[in-house]
């Protein structure tokens, strides 16, 4: 009978060290599919050049977590028919729509794996409205680097501005995103967040920076301000929220003039910027408005041109 039991016990110990074992190759295998890095831009897994033409759409992963597959699905299936790269989504959210941590946990493969269906690449900001959201910062973005190191198509952003009154007092402090930062499987693309909140938001894989939405010239020249950034910390930078396309014009915060963020666009492909689509309608994964469908169309023609 003990011989029974400790041969039963060597049994589980062996099957367990065999699944760890094809756990960690397939995590490997993943690493390797995801999005590289070399010099100031992001590669594919085949060496090729990947171009970075994102949107916002925070609300996608609420909208898996919260039974409404299908419209998410429909955004995706429209931004890939844009010829998007990227869709920015919260993680968890309590000001613009609610979506806790665990339920963003749960529904997260279930986004990347319609994302991949569709040729999409998900940029997931794990910490949003920490300010009231009670969460264990570590153990949050453990689970959410475990889940993007398994899909080859995420990337993670540790914090959306995380100097932001809406965001914890932790989150202020670059050293602590920065150790949040480490605990990413290596492979998976990482961003702390908002790089114009000081120099220590840089210290990730890549990085993101909320260009200023006025100054001389207008906000579109502003973006031309990046080119400095990628002079100085030679990685990847990705302008992911300028001033956002909207029907009506609010200074400083929304646009409405398509020739507008045409101007952003060329003015960040000659800063060498990767560069996200910002619009009201993001906020909410809804899809745009006729106006903001304008300013989209006018900026992607930006991208392109001369191409």
């Amino acid at each position: 009978m003990v011989f029974a039991v400790r041969h039963s016990r060597r049994s589980c110990a062996l099957a367990l060290a065999i699944c760890l074992c094809l756990f960690r190759l397939q995590a490997e295998g993943q690493a390797k599919a995801h999005l590289k890095i070399s010099g100031t831009h992001f590669v594919n897994s085949d060496g090729t050049t990947f171009e970075w033409r994102g949107i916002s759409a925070f609300r996608l992963l609420e909208l898996v977590a919260h039974g409404k597959e299908s419209e998410a699905d429909a955004y995706l299936a429209w931004a890939a028919g844009k010829k998007l790269t990227v869709v920015r989504v919260f993680g968890m959210a309590e000001t613009l729509f609610e979506l806790s941590p665990a339920d963003g946990q749960h529904a997260l493969p279930r986004l990347l794996e319609m994302a991949q269906r569709r040729g999409l690449h998900v940029e997931v900001v794990a910490f949003a409205d920490t300010s009231t959201i009670k969460v264990d910062f570590p153990r949050h973005v453990k689970a959410i680097a475990a889940i993007c190191a398994r899909y080859p198509n995420a990337l993670l952003e540790i914090a959306n501005e995380p100097v932001h009154p809406t965001q914890a007092r932790d989150l202020h402090d670059a050293a602590y995103v920065r150790s949040l930062a480490e605990l990413v499987p290596a492979g998976v693309p990482v961003s702390l967040g908002s790089v114009e909140n000081g120099d220590g938001f840089a210290a990730g894989s890549y990085v993101t920076w909320h260009a200023p939405r006025s100054g001389t010239g207008g906000w579109a020249a502003q973006i031309a301000r990046g080119a400095a950034l990628v002079r100085r910390f030679k990685k990847p930078i990705i302008s992911d929220e300028p001033i956002g396309a909207a029907d009506r014009a609010i200074p400083g915060r929304r646009d409405n003039v398509p020739a507008h963020f045409r101007d952003a666009a060329l003015a960040a492909r000659r800063a060498g910027l990767g560069m996200t689509f910002h619009y009201e309608g993001g906020l909410f994964a809804r899809l745009p408005s006729a106006t903001e469908l304008a300013c989209l169309d006018a900026w992607i023609a930006g991208l392109s041109a001369g191409r």
